[in-house]
């Protein structure tokens, strides 16, 4: 004899199977929508007089995130590192050996990028020293050839504040030249043109090019000596401490 099954537990049976059904059928048509949407089963193709409702993603949408490119950095300069305490060796070296002792500060102030008028320069190749003695102002500087710890030129420049003089002569310039170097050039004459007057004698030695002179104007004399390296880049076409 068959079990009795009442209907109520019949009717909760059926609404389970059909919710079932339901959720089964449902998940199948949102898959599909899915699928529709990005083209991968694109069933709106199929049926297009029925289904041509269906979202669909567009070719915009379909493009990549804009990403920015990266800028490109411009390759930096490399800058060169000199040499200072080679420099201020050498520096200091040459100006012992120019100016007589008894003129010299107990210490040398070197200070790099400082020109022979005082400024301070941005040039890293440059080294200079101002101080003064006996009612003078002594300017010495020193130059590395430009990217190179190899020595381009010396120079050194002395004003002369206690002496007032219009017109540059051999005497006058060899008595201060004597006055204030170790070992300077004879000079045997000297020129005026326009508003300066000076004279100078530069010799080429062993080592190098040297030069001793004077010069005036303002009626203020100013007497120099420069040397130039055989290794300097200007040593081929120096002729005379001003240049070529």
């Amino acid at each position: 004899m068959e079990e009795y099954q009442a209907p109520v537990e019949q009717n909760k049976t059926q609404t389970v199977s059909r919710l079932k059904i339901f959720l089964a059928i449902l998940f199948i048509l949102l898959l599909l929508g899915v699928f529709n949407y990005f083209n991968i089963f694109s069933i709106s193709n199929f049926f297009p007089k029925q289904l041509d409702w269906l979202p669909k993603q567009t070719a915009e949408q379909k493009k990549l995130p804009y990403t920015p490119a990266k800028p490109t950095l411009a390759p930096t300069s490399t800058v060169f590192n000199y040499d200072t305490e080679k420099a201020k060796t050498l520096f200091t070296q040459y100006i012992k050996d120019t100016i007589k002792p008894e003129l010299l500060p107990a210490n040398l102030d070197i200070k790099q990028g400082l020109s022979i008028d005082g400024r301070i320069e941005n040039m890293q190749d440059e080294f200079g020293s101002i101080f003064t003695s006996n009612n003078s102002t002594i300017s010495a500087n020193f130059h590395y050839t430009t990217n190179s710890n190899s020595k381009n030129d010396f120079e050194i420049f002395i004003q002369l504040t206690n002496i007032s003089q219009t017109n540059a002569t051999a005497f006058l310039a060899n008595t201060l030249l004597s006055s204030y170097f170790i070992s300077p050039y004879s000079m045997s004459e000297c020129q005026t043109r326009a508003t300066s007057s000076s004279c100078e004698n530069f010799q080429t030695i062993s080592d190098g090019k040297k030069g001793y002179g004077m010069i005036i104007t303002k009626s203020t004399p100013i007497i120099f000596s420069c040397f130039i390296p055989k290794e300097s880049k200007d040593y081929d076409n120096a002729k005379s401490c001003f240049g070529e």
